[in-house]
């Protein structure tokens, strides 16, 4: 039915009018947004800024832990023009969180109140007083476990955050449980029940868990699918579980590791397809999405010891379909700057590094956790000024990782090494060496770790009973080690030692070039040129050593102001050098003081500071480093060191 009143009020719009009353709306959609914002930005410069926030009564959190929490800001020292701005409702709401803050950590008595806001009309500017009366404290005083026999006690205990001595924080329950039911689900106890009961009597609070774990659930089938070019069998072999097995989270969580680590699959997941409860069995499919098996990769990098590079690789991750992988790589590095000189009148496309390789992998060779690999290599090193060695062969490998953290390597090599340059010994020679790698590495992240370890040990050993006409051996070992030093801040240090020494008919000729140790430079010690540490001929080259000891300690940490940018900073403390043998080092010469006037023998010291650029595949690190002992011939009191990725 027509509205009377409300027909009569309408009028007809002519298109003329039409496109001005849109125009209208546009010009205000645009200027009331810019008035308003106009409006908001004078009346926050009418606030006063505060210069100070003090805080009366609180004994147990400082001052600077209370600010922190506050969305309400004091100035500080730079801020000479304008600040954080005084708010009353944005004070108040600081207050309840204060209060908040309090009670989570057991002060449930906990009051904060506005003690004082004065306001300076003639300098703008606000202080504000807070009293905190704290109350007293309630602690967790026992934590007992009931109703179970499955996981010990210890075990339970592990990852809870309400625990003996602990602030007892209602709000923590929660998470312990489910902390408490993700360990029996990893366990395969997929309908355990968990309750709680708390008691709390004066200052302390006792929490009782009641567990009542069920009966394991068992995997009765397995499905797979998302394969075409993969065969089935392959991805079974990486499970590692099977049917009749307890379903177990740990388990799973490797499996779908193990998929990925095969490259053929860039999504994998694992997950209940079924689940009957009156049998205590699940039924488990595996849902897969294949990478393409052939791949091209190119890149580029930057640094002081290869220099500039670029290396390419070809491959194919799945032959004939059985998971064999092949591939060819190839990479060629010059310095561009020569010597640290960064000049472009001294640009140099001279390769310093070449290096080709060919070679196929037979994971799980025998039905074993073993990966077989065949292949052969051609490298021609110039990174030792005036030393150029050509080395091309073929190698053989077993490699097994042990766990997910654990790995091993064990190689076999033939090789022709040709040699040129000052002090040659042996211009040519045949090369047989068996060589093996065992790593540890916990490192949260592998570009740019924050706290974790690394553990290496690296043997060798090259003619004998193995033949050839080198003799010799080798023994190094690493130790890396990550901790957070407060925010962001992380604290990293490393050691790496190591000895070579010639043997048997190779005694007289010595240890040949590619198997002596170098030191100094970006990637060893800083402040020094690349490789210039250690024995020296009479030219002043250098000719390496059969001992080799390097230390360094870097502190990481952000950029103020430029984080945002992806800017980091260092300062570090490196140190280091080689010796032709153990008869050659003094215990004097590892003294860590003096500045000048040191000798060839000398542990020398380096210290600096650098700027990161943080990329997804590590930082681009530019460090200047400060020899702080010197040798007589050093005509320099800086190095600037340019590279892709952490120094460890």
């Amino acid at each position: 039915m027509p509205v009377r009143g409300l027909s009569t009020g309408m009028r007809r719009i002519r298109p003329a009018g039409a496109r001005a009353l849109a125009a209208c709306a546009l010009l205000c959609s645009l200027v009331l947004p810019l008035a308003a914002g106009a409006r908001a930005a004078e009346l926050d410069r009418k606030l006063p800024v505060v210069r100070r926030i003090e805080i009366l009564g609180n004994r147990s959190f400082d001052d600077k832990t209370l600010r922190g929490r506050m969305r309400t800001k004091q100035a500080r020292f730079y801020h000479l023009i304008g600040g954080p701005r005084y708010r009353a409702d944005m004070l108040r709401r600081d207050v309840r969180t204060l209060e908040s803050f309090y009670r989570s950590n057991g002060f449930f008595e906990a009051r904060v109140s506005v003690d004082t806001v004065i306001v300076s009309e003639k300098w703008k500017s606000a202080r504000i007083r807070l009293l905190v009366s704290e109350g007293p404290r309630t602690l967790v005083a026992g934590v007992s476990f009931a109703g179970q026999d499955v996981i010990r006690e210890p075990e339970l205990r592990v990852g809870l955050k309400l625990t003996e001595g602990q602030p007892f924080n209602p709000g923590l329950i929660e998470p312990d449980r489910y902390t408490l039911f993700s360990k029996y689900f990893e366990r395969g106890y997929l309908g355990s029940q968990i309750a709680y009961e708390t008691r709390i009597d004066s200052l302390e609070a006792r929490l009782r868990w009641e567990i009542s774990p069920g009966k394991p659930v068992s995997i009765r089938g397995i499905g797979i699918t998302g394969v075409a070019r993969v065969r089935e069998r392959l991805v079974r072999r990486e499970l590692t579980f099977k049917s009749g097995q307890p379903f177990e989270a740990k388990r799973i969580l490797d499996s779908k590791q193990n998929l990925y680590d095969t490259g053929y699959f860039n999504s994998v997941d694992i997950e209940p397809d079924s689940i009957d409860l009156d049998s205590r069995e699940v039924d488990l499919v595996v849902r897969l999405r294949e990478r393409k098996m052939g791949y091209v990769e190119t890149g580029f990098g930057v640094g002081n010891v290869y220099g500039s590079r670029i290396f390419g690789e070809w491959g194919q991750r799945n032959i004939l379909g059985r998971g064999y992988a092949f591939s060819l790589k190839t990479q060629y590095s010059f310095q561009l700057f020569p010597d640290g000189d960064y000049s472009f009148s001294k640009i140099d496309l001279r390769s310093k590094y070449i290096r080709n390789d060919g070679q196929i992998q037979f994971p799980r060779v025998l039905s074993t956790g073993n990966t077989f690999a065949i292949g052969a290599f051609y490298e021609r090193d110039a990174t030792v000024e005036p030393n150029i060695v050509v080395d091309q062969g073929f190698a053989l490998s077993l490699s097994r990782r042990f766990t997910r953290r654990m790995s091993g390597l064990l190689r076999y090599s033939f090789e022709n090494i040709e040699r040129s340059g000052t002090d040659i010994e042996a211009s040519r020679s045949r090369r047989r060496a068996l060589g093996t790698n065992f790593t540890r590495d916990t490192r949260d992240y592998y570009f740019n770790p924050r706290q974790g370890s690394s553990y290496t040990v690296e043997t060798g050993v090259a003619g004998g009973f193995l033949g050839g006409e080198d003799n010799d051996y080798l023994v190094v070992g690493a130790v890396q080690r990550y901790a957070r030093a407060g925010g962001t801040t992380v604290f990293a240090w490393r050691v790496r030692a190591g000895y070579a020494r010639a043997f048997g008919d190779s005694r007289e000729t010595g240890l040949p070039l590619e198997r002596r140790f170098y030191t100094g430079g970006g990637n060893s010690v800083r402040g020094y040129r690349e490789n210039s540490l250690g024995p020296v001929n009479e030219r002043g080259d250098p000719v390496g050593g059969g001992v080799q000891l390097i230390t360094n300690a870097e502190l990481r940490f952000d950029l103020p102001y430029f984080k945002h940018w992806n800017f980091g900073g260092a300062l570090f403390l490196d140190g280091g050098n080689v010796w032709s043998g153990t008869g050659d080092i003094a215990f004097g010469d590892l003294r860590t003081i003096g500045t000048s006037n040191a000798s060839r023998e000398e542990y020398m010291l380096g210290a600096g500071a650098g700027i990161r650029y943080h990329t997804p595949v590590g930082p681009i690190r530019l460090d200047v480093g400060f020899p702080l002992r010197r040798t007589p011939d050093m005509a320099y009191d800086r190095r600037v060191h340019i590279s892709l990725g952490q120094i460890f």
